[in-house]
């Protein structure tokens, strides 16, 4: 046997045991991490898919949370308890998303909704309803909407996205494809190369949020699955994002719109300079604006101090607009007992 023959080997030896190493890793560090930290709701079977539902406190109408994309419940951690001192919030987890089952497929909206239907009949929710949709979570709730408009009775939309944000949303030379990175995530995750360099727990660091908070949020993103989930998402989120159709109307469905309002920043890591954030931030407002004409009783507020991630910039806005939601919905039963 040669010299560089031997040589090859070594390498490729070497990158056998440092695969099966991390792998073993990663393993073991998600293992921990569910035992540290357990779903705090319960699972329900849906589809022969273990779903996790997380409800809260008590009363009608029935608050439903549909995370962004890529988030699950553990999203809503700041807002989940206290917006159930007014009335029963439940949140849930899509497929692969911190506690429920991973698919490992795309899923279209139209899926999204069918299986949330499912989700709410076998958990025992019952109505009426508020849905609350959060970035893509926006375009999940209105798709519910129109497909299961029995017993919805208000909506509340924590900077949503818009049908077309996907042709009106100005792009600009240097920007990454963020499916790219997901890809690569994706091959990576359950080698726990991803894990070791923190590459999607980094994203919490910038924000103002309890340390427990942040180890939650952490553990669950690093999961072997999540970045595959988080892509399939993002593919069959990216088609619906170019509908040539404006969003479909609400009627006078009670709306809230709340939008974000800081300073536009760059975001280093996509290629995005604060000018194209600015840029980018004109056209989001007008995007916002059409969401919030949806329904002849749509009013928006402005989270001036916040980005998009609004429930954990500025949670007691959202606290805010679901309690505001609430009292407006049993205000005229209230008065109606009188």
């Amino acid at each position: 046997m040669g010299l560089t023959t031997k040589i090859l080997l070594a390498i490729l030896s070497l990158l056998v045991v440092l695969t099966i190493s991390g792998a073993t890793y990663q393993w073991l560090q998600a293992a921990a991490d569910r035992e540290k930290f357990p779903p705090p709701g319960r699972l329900v079977e849906v589809d022969g898919l273990q779903m996790h539902l997380d409800c809260r406190g008590s009363g009608k109408p029935v608050v439903i949370l549909e995370a962004g994309l890529g988030f699950g419940s553990s999203s809503w951690s700041l807002v989940h308890d206290a917006m159930s001192e007014h009335s029963e919030i439940c949140a849930y987890d899509r497929p692969g998303l911190d506690w429920s089952e991973p698919i490992n497929r795309v899923a279209s909206a139209d899926e999204v909704a069918t299986r949330l239907n499912k989700l709410i009949e076998l958990g025992g929710v019952e109505g009426p309803y508020v849905l609350l949709g959060m970035s893509a979570g926006g375009v999940y709730v209105r798709e519910y909407f129109h497909q299961y408009p029995q017993d919805i009775i208000g909506m509340v939309l924590v900077d949503s996205s818009h049908e077309q944000q996907g042709t009106r949303l100005p792009r600009f030379d240097g920007m990454q494809d963020g499916d790219q990175i997901l890809r690569l995530c994706s091959w990576l995750q359950p080698l726990g190369v991803v894990r070791i360099v923190d590459a999607m727990g980094a994203i919490f660091d910038q924000l103002e949020i309890p340390e427990d908070i942040r180890a939650l949020l952490r553990a669950n993103v690093n999961q072997s699955h999540t970045c595959s989930s988080i892509l399939a998402e993002s593919q069959s989120f990216t088609a619906k994002l170019r509908d040539t159709a404006p969003p479909a109307k609400l009627g006078d469905l009670p709306l809230t719109v709340l939008s974000q309002g800081n300073e536009p920043e760059a975001i280093e890591v996509l290629g995005i300079t604060a000018e194209m954030s600015r840029a980018q931030r004109v056209a989001w407002d007008e995007l916002q604006i059409e969401l919030t004409a949806l329904s002849a009783r749509g009013q928006r507020r402005i989270a001036r101090h916040s980005g998009h991630v609004i429930q954990l910039d500025q949670p007691q806005l959202v606290v805010d607009a679901v309690a505001d939601m609430v009292a407006e919905l049993r205000a005229p039963e209230m008065s109606g007992g009188e």
